[in-house]
């Protein structure tokens, strides 16, 4: 491996693995475009190491949600199984889907994410959400219902190469679960999920594993000082300028200038 292969190896696993627990958004929307760019993967490629690197450096956030009791145990369980499925049916589609095609789906599904966060950002000005834990609630929702729009949300994940909690969060806020629990919810649902759809896209060929090994490594040290930075940061604005960059990159994706 050449050194600035390794610099752009190196720089791919830092950006998005700092920015993604520091300002609480998905690292994938950006990972994805910079390893088409900078390592000239290609997008189905891009896709696998993505998810193979999201199923392995949410782990020891969920372990911190964990024991901090946010994470709802049968919602985790009736949201993977059913997204996991979603899933792989979303990733057997962008393997047959043509790589322009694909590459048009990511871009305006970015521009969308972007616009959510900007409306995200902006309506979540200054509010602190209060801290629940799993033993404050009596129930929630993990029937059919959840089942239901995880399939879908997996669905999706699959066909834009996500993580997926741009679509999980949002669901699992509508269903009323605090935010907090649908943070931790969330996280371990993406642990299993990811594997899924990395796993099946490997299977089919798609998948550099010295790309995994190196940005999962360096997102792991990353996402750690992200967190640590978090703590003393208010990144409502930064949110909203990363909202307005995801839209942009999603644009030139989608228009094929990456």
């Amino acid at each position: 491996m050449d050194a600035l292969r390794l610099f752009w190896i190196i720089l791919t696993g830092a950006i998005p693995g700092f920015l993604a627990t520091w300002l609480g958004i998905g690292g994938c929307f950006l990972r994805i475009p910079m390893m088409m760019a900078l390592l000239g993967l290609p997008i189905k490629t891009a896709y696998a190491v993505n998810m193979a690197v999201i199923s392995l450096t949410t782990i020891p956030g969920v372990i911190a949600h964990y024991r901090s009791r946010h994470v709802y145990s049968r919602g985790v369980l009736t949201a993977s199984i059913a997204a996991a499925i979603g899933v792989f049916l979303g990733t057997q589609l962008a393997i047959w889907t043509p790589s322009s095609m694909l590459k048009k789906i990511f871009g305006i599904a970015c521009v969308g994410v972007g616009i959510y966060m900007l409306y995200g950002a902006a309506k979540g000005r200054g509010k602190i959400p209060p801290r629940v834990t799993i033993d404050e609630v009596k129930r929630l929702e993990a029937g059919p219902k959840l089942f239901a729009l995880m399939f879908f949300a997996g669905i999706a994940t699959g066909l834009c190469g996500f993580g997926g909690g741009i679509y999980y969060m949002p669901i699992l806020n509508a269903l009323g679960y605090p935010m907090h629990i649908a943070v931790g919810t969330s996280s371990a649902e993406m642990i299993f999920v990811a594997g899924v759809g990395a796993a099946n896209l490997t299977i089919h060929g798609y998948m550099d594993i010295i790309s995994f090994i190196g940005i999962g490594a360096v997102t792991l040290l990353f996402s750690w000082v992200g967190a640590k930075a978090a703590k003393t940061t208010k990144a409502w604005i930064l949110k909203m300028a990363f909202g307005v960059l995801i839209g942009i990159i999603g644009g030139l994706v989608a228009l094929g200038f990456i």
